[in-house]
């Protein structure tokens, strides 16, 4: 009292001068203002408050315990009470969300009584006003919690939740995207007719490093290789030119084909059911159609010099292949229609543009499959964090005693079988997301494996590479234990004595498996290895050809 020049009469108004009747507390209209007034009390018990915050203190309504005891609403404080308790459980929650925890071991900190409606609540509104990295995070923990607890809110699914979180990943990459893609003012078809065929690829290091939102937050680095299949480029696509003012798409390896006459009908590209989405978005992505604007498909054609027709096969690979067919396909399209129209582009331009035409679809992948079908040879792919992603592609030489040897000692096996995980993207990337240990540390480990195959090749080293694709395998197993299954496990123990190294194509689970043969095995003793006991189920040597 006498630090603060507090008078005994300020304080107190009758003759018992207890704590407990002291007219200390001041009267305050929210939550903010009742903390800065407590502040000042307490600098005031401390000796260090100012004049002005000693002021601001005289010159409130001030109460007692006593009196505000009495006059409390116990029922209203007893609400507050349990707001403070699930604010504070909610904020605790998120803060080891940020702290990079497991969101399964956060969760404990909610203990039996889980996620009550109120706490959910306050999740989505912090949810709502977090940054990128921070909102899928939550979107993705507490609709994980949803769908193992079978728990719904206001008729909410746990999948609602998920749609916000890869839907927010989606949102962000496509804007950045959207910022590249091409003017179409000046554009004039140039060549009646553009054939592009382009070869599969074959993934070895890196797999999944290229796929958001972690290319995003930590970068990413791929390793893969250009390849002929049974002799051919098998990804084709024609482009003509129509006199007609009018589209016309066509897919010949599943024998579809369709007119369109409106931009609105284009503009529908994000049925992943759609047998056309994928030839839709290639005629926005390269800036033929606006993304959403309303325009006039004939006057564009007009302007254009003609209508457009846009063919696609995949010749001769199997659906689920992994060998990265549909984002090849994309570039492709990409390649042929900018050639239609006499516009040059780099290589780094086509892949920006294939990237934004994959956000349009919808699809969500990475960007190591258009890389390994643009561009021949083995390529290092790499990026560095951030929402815009640069590509950085680094062609590997390799001795010629190198390339001879592992042309001769590589082989592709097909299982006889696809995968058919609906939620495969959505699953691993979500291991990621949520901080799963193995998922971190596997996609850690593969970025530094896919540098070192890069030393191996260049030295000439096979031996050492197809080591590295067996501790790569172990890591794709750690991150998704559907990479591998009983069939694929068979294939590789049958010829277990024939190969030094393997792999799968792709996300596995299917598809083609990548062996490198032990010296002086050939390619028609697996064949009969393989023959003699699967039979004619399809498992079996194809023919390919490194273009390295």
């Amino acid at each position: 009292m006498t630090q603060n020049e507090v008078m005994k009469e300020e304080l107190w108004k009758g003759e018992e001068t207890y704590l407990w009747f002291a007219d200390l507390y001041p009267v305050c209209d929210d939550w903010e203002d009742a903390l800065d007034m407590a502040e000042i009390i307490y600098k005031m018990a401390h000796g260090t408050a100012t004049e002005e915050e000693i002021s601001r203190w005289r010159e409130s309504e001030r109460m007692s315990l006593y009196s505000s005891f009495n006059a409390a609403d116990i029922e209203a404080s007893c609400d507050q009470e349990r707001f403070l308790e699930n604010r504070i459980l909610a904020k605790c929650f998120i803060r080891k969300l940020e702290q990079g925890m497991y969101y399964a071991d956060a969760l404990k900190i909610f203990g039996k009584r889980g996620i009550s409606k109120e706490i959910f609540k306050l999740l989505i509104e912090d949810a709502e006003e977090a940054g990128f990295s921070l909102k899928i995070r939550i979107y993705h923990a507490v609709s994980c919690y949803m769908k193992k607890t079978r728990t719904i809110y206001d008729d909410l699914h746990y999948d609602a939740l998920e749609n916000d979180c890869f839907g927010t990943i989606q949102e962000a990459i496509y804007e950045e995207a959207e910022k590249k893609l091409p003017d179409s003012a000046g554009y004039r078809i140039v060549k009646d007719q553009v054939d592009i065929a382009l070869p599969v690829r074959v993934n070895w290091g890196g797999g999944w490093t290229d796929t958001p939102p972690h290319c995003n937050e930590k970068g990413g680095v791929v390793l893969n290789a250009a390849m002929k299949l049974r002799g051919i480029y098998p990804v084709q696509i024609t482009v003509k030119r129509l006199d007609e003012l009018h589209v016309e798409f066509e897919s010949k390896d599943i024998g579809v084909y369709t007119t369109v006459d409106s931009a609105a009908e284009i503009q529908d590209c994000h049925n992943p059911y759609d047998s056309f989405a994928l030839h839709k978005a290639a005629l926005i992505a390269c800036g033929i159609i606006p993304v959403k604007e309303e325009a006039d498909l004939q006057e564009i054609l007009k302007r254009m010099g003609g209508g457009i027709y846009l063919s696609t096969q995949v010749y001769g690979v199997p659906k689920g292949s992994g060998l990265g067919t549909s984002s090849i396909l994309s570039g492709a399209c990409v390649k042929g229609i900018f050639e239609f129209l006499g516009q040059e582009r780099t290589d780094a331009e086509i892949y920006d543009v294939v990237l934004g035409m994959e956000q349009i679809m919808s699809t969500g992948g990475g960007w190591q499959d258009q890389v390994g079908g643009l561009t021949e040879g083995i390529k290092l792919i790499s990026t560095k964090p951030g929402i815009a992603q640069n590509l950085v592609v680094e062609k590997i030489e390799m001795p010629e005693e190198g390339k001879k040897e592992l042309k001769e000692r590589f082989a592709l096996v097909y299982t006889g079988q696809r995968r058919l995980a609906r939620n495969l993207l959505r699953d691993v990337v979500g291991g990621y997301i949520g901080s799963r240990p193995e998922s971190l540390k596997a996609l850690k480990e593969m970025k530094a494996i896919a540098v070192l195959m890069r030393f191996a090749l260049e030295q000439g080293d096979i031996d050492e590479f197809a080591e590295l694709l067996n501790q790569h395998w172990k890591l794709s197993c750690m991150l998704d234990a559907g990479t591998t299954n009983t069939c694929i496990d068979q294939i590789l123990l049958v010829c277990e004595d024939l190969v030094d190294g393997k792999f799968i194509s792709g996300a596995g689970g299917g598809g083609f498996i990548q062996v490198i043969l032990k010296k002086d095995v050939t390619k028609e003793q697996l064949h009969e290895r393989l023959h003699g006991v699967f039979q004619d189920s399809g498992v079996d040597v194809w023919d390919c050809e490194l273009l390295v």
